[in-house]
């Protein structure tokens, strides 16, 4: 039998560029098992976006960490924690492709 895990991630915005991974995991275990805790960095500055993201496995802890966090201070700075938005695309489930824009027809 294949059972699927099913997992709870919340977006976390307004994070100190001071906050490391281990720190939002700490802050956030409290409130039940955190599976991963991940911050956006850019590519170029390898500097933290002020964003990133905490998995629950459980809707409940995620909903008490939602509750108790959004709009706490962490590292000095006052943070939100919402649900993240998953992407969806439309055409048969198929991965959106990125490049370079299309060029456009001159008129």
């Amino acid at each position: 039998m294949y059972f699927r895990r099913r997992f709870y991630i919340l977006v976390v915005s307004g994070l100190s560029s001071y906050t490391t991974e281990q720190r939002l995991s700490e802050a956030f275990s409290q409130y039940g098992q955190v599976v991963e805790a991940k911050i956006a960095m850019d590519r170029v500055s390898d500097r933290s976006k002020g964003f990133g993201f905490v998995t629950f496995a459980s809707e409940d802890e995620a909903e008490k960490a939602i509750a108790e966090m959004n709009g706490k201070a962490l590292n000095g700075r006052v943070i939100f924690v919402d649900y993240a938005k998953l992407k969806t695309s439309f055409g048969g489930g198929m991965a959106e492709a990125r490049g370079p824009p299309e060029p456009t027809a001159n008129k």
